[in-house]
């Protein structure tokens, strides 16, 4: 009879810090039954994140206010992706009743993971909102947009009309986990707003960067972006410009 060797030193400290499937070993040409009902089971979460509903009852007990996207269900959402990017024309006379002109607004999406807004977006919203009502910042009336996807941001933008806006949104699943958020940061959104535009903090849940620590560097980001006048691309050259000796 074998009996298993335990991992040298240098592998067990890899595996402590990485929920990556490393060193899983195998039966023959396949996966050890283990190894496989986990992957099995991780896939399945995943797939759950993408096609679930964040309950209407959470987003009350948020004290959000909806609006939509022209997705009207999860499988629209998939199969569309453009029309996650679109209000819903039911958005717009939501929204005109909303703070107009805020300091920072802030908003949170299923995206692609509905499981992450379950997990960790009430834990985010909370610690963030808290931080920066501490900071002096005056806020918008926080929104929660069903199906969407993360350039519905800049039409949102376009009529609330914030100096900043804060989108977290739920991110793509991986094995690892299905409950990662992403944070998009954006200075004065307009719908003329591109990727380079946004600066983005990510990896946020409970195994990754936590809610309250994650909120704690967007409440410093959204300061910088306020001070800088920018964010994105024009943030980072605001910060190299910064660096350069003066003459």
């Amino acid at each position: 009879m074998t009996t298993a060797r335990a991992a040298p030193p240098s592998l067990a400290r890899l595996l402590a810090a990485t929920p990556a499937r490393l060193a899983i070993g195998r039966a023959g040409p396949r996966l050890r039954t283990t190894a496989w009902l986990d992957l099995v089971a991780d896939h399945a979460r995943a797939r759950d994140a993408v096609t679930s509903e964040v309950p209407a009852a959470l987003v009350r007990k948020l004290g959000l206010t909806e609006v939509a996207t022209r997705a009207r269900s999860r499988l629209d959402y998939v199969r569309v992706p453009a029309l996650g990017r679109q209000l819903d024309r039911s958005a717009l006379p939501r929204l005109r009743r909303c703070r107009q002109r805020s300091e920072v607004q802030l908003a949170l999406t299923d995206g692609l993971s509905s499981a992450a807004v379950v997990a960790n977006g009430a834990a985010l919203l909370h610690a963030l909102t808290r931080e920066l009502r501490r900071r002096g910042r005056r806020l918008g009336t926080p929104l929660f947009v069903r199906n969407g996807r993360v350039r519905v941001q800049d039409e949102i933008g376009a009529v609330l009309k914030p100096e900043v806006f804060c989108f977290i949104v739920g991110e793509r699943p991986g094995l690892a986990t299905a409950e990662s958020l992403s944070a998009y940061v954006l200075y004065r959104p307009t719908r003329r707003s591109a990727e380079p535009d946004r600066t983005v903090v990510s990896n946020i849940h409970r195994g990754g960067l936590a809610p309250v620590v994650a909120a704690r560097q967007l409440a410093d980001l959204i300061d910088e972006v306020l001070h800088r006048h920018a964010s994105g691309a024009a943030l980072a050259a605001a910060r190299a410009a910064a660096l350069l000796p003066t003459r």
